[in-house]
């Protein structure tokens, strides 16, 4: 019925797999692997994220941590060793705690499913 593309704030269209940065609107805290969650039918991190403070990377940075979410990747620096959001918007709470938001992914009014591949004979 539809066919979803997501992009990063840059325009940049992004895939399954891609490794994206992520600002809380003063700095760039979270790395997250874009992927599908079957269970809650949800695509990560945008099922707990803003959509605009998203933008692709090519890696991980070494003073990452992994994060203990074993569903899909992600990692946090410290604000110490976070890069600057020099092209945030001033939002006091753009990016919402991610561990606070799970609980809103069953109250949400839209499930994510992929397309059936359909067969011909």
């Amino acid at each position: 019925m539809f066919t979803l593309k997501l992009y990063d704030r840059k325009g940049t269209e992004l895939k399954l797999g891609d490794i994206v940065k992520l600002s809380d609107g003063k700095r760039f805290t979270f790395f997250a692997e874009v992927k599908y969650l079957e269970d809650e039918k949800a695509i990560t991190p945008f099922h707990t994220f803003s959509f605009h403070s998203v933008e692709k990377v090519d890696k991980v940075p070494n003073e990452a941590r992994k994060s203990t979410e074993d569903r899909y990747g992600i990692w946090y620096v410290g604000h110490e060793e976070a890069e600057p959001d020099k092209a945030a918007k001033h939002f006091k709470e753009f990016l919402m705690g991610w561990r606070q938001c799970e609980h809103n992914i069953d109250e949400r009014m839209w499930r994510i499913e992929p397309l059936k591949q359909e067969t011909t004979l």
